[in-house]
Formats: C-alpha cells, structure tokens, sequence
C-alpha cells in the first residue's frame, strides 16, 4: 500500500516538474521566449488610430456614414486603440467603398416575390503609420455579405447594416499584429 502511495506522489511531482511550455508575454517584441506566446491580438506599439469618414464611389447614399461609424465602435469596443483627430493620432485608416449590390438569392415559386436577398459590400483601405509612414494593412477589393429576408418582413435596410457591421468586424480584424 505504501509503495502505491510513493508511486502515485512520484508521478504528481513529475507531471507538476515537467510543465506544458507556455509563458507569458505582455510586450510585442516578436522574441519567442518558450514554445508559446501569450500576448495581444493587436499591436502594442499603437496607442491611437484616426479613422476619417470612408469615401464613396457607389451609388448607395449614406452608407459611407454608417461604414466609419461602425468600424470605430467596433474598434474601440474590442481593440486596445482609441480613435482620435488626425493630428493626435499614431495611425490613419483610410478607406473607399468601391461598390454595394444587391442580389435575389430565392424566391417564392407561386408568386415569384423575393424570399432572400443578398447585399455585397465592396471596400479598401489602407492602415498607415503617421510617424514612420509605414503601411501596416491594406486590402483592396474587400467585400463582406449579409442576406436578409423581405417576406419576414425585413427590409433593405436590415441587410445593409448587417452587412456593414459585419464588414467593419472583418477590417477591425484585420489590424490584428502579424503573427
């Protein structure tokens, strides 16, 4: 029974000994300090992004508007940056909606009225150091989806904004550090 008692007390002493090899970094320097990293998403160089109100080439009015407004609630609510004027700013993301469409994806067999439609937001942008003039992202021709469903009594409207969140969300997430 003792001899069972000093086996199992071995084993627990080697499992806690040998640890699983992550540690802990708080700082984004990129050394590799054991086999993984603990550290932010985002970059912990940048403190501030100034983000200007997105150009418009589409024909769809207004949703420049709701595009920038978006993507700085999305940001400050889930990044460690702080949107700021452009003079007190570490950063710029500057952007342009190149083209909104809209398509019928069902629709009703009997009647032939639209049961789903689908709208496509098209945009780029650029997120760019102001102290050094570094380019830090940039996409172009990027375009998120949103279906709505008009027979349950959604609008156009209802699609629009979901495709807008759900786009700001993609180019929050693409200020994310390099891994």
């Amino acid at each position: 029974m003792a001899a069972k008692l000093w086996l199992i007390v071995g084993c627990m002493a080697a499992l806690l000994a040998s640890g699983c090899g992550y540690s802990q970094s708080n700082n984004y320097d990129g050394k590799q300090q054991g086999n993984y990293q603990w550290h932010s998403l985002y970059r912990q160089d940048i403190r501030t992004v100034a983000v200007p109100i997105f150009r418009n080439k589409s024909y769809t009015r207004g949703i420049e508007f709701q595009l920038t407004k978006a993507v700085i609630n999305y940001m400050e609510s889930s990044t460690p940056y702080k949107v700021v004027s452009r003079d007190k700013a570490d950063t710029i993301l500057e952007g342009e909606i190149t083209n909104v469409r809209s398509n019928t994806v069902s629709v009703d067999s009997h009647t032939t009225l639209p049961q789903e439609q689908s709208i496509t937001v098209n945009v780029s942008f650029v997120w760019k150091d102001l102290r050094s003039g570094k380019i830090l992202a940039q996409q172009k021709g990027f375009e998120q989806d949103a279906t709505y469903f008009p027979t349950l009594g959604e609008s156009s409207y209802v699609g629009k904004q979901t495709g807008i969140e759900k786009l700001a969300m993609a180019i929050v997430q693409e200020l994310q550090a390099d891994w």
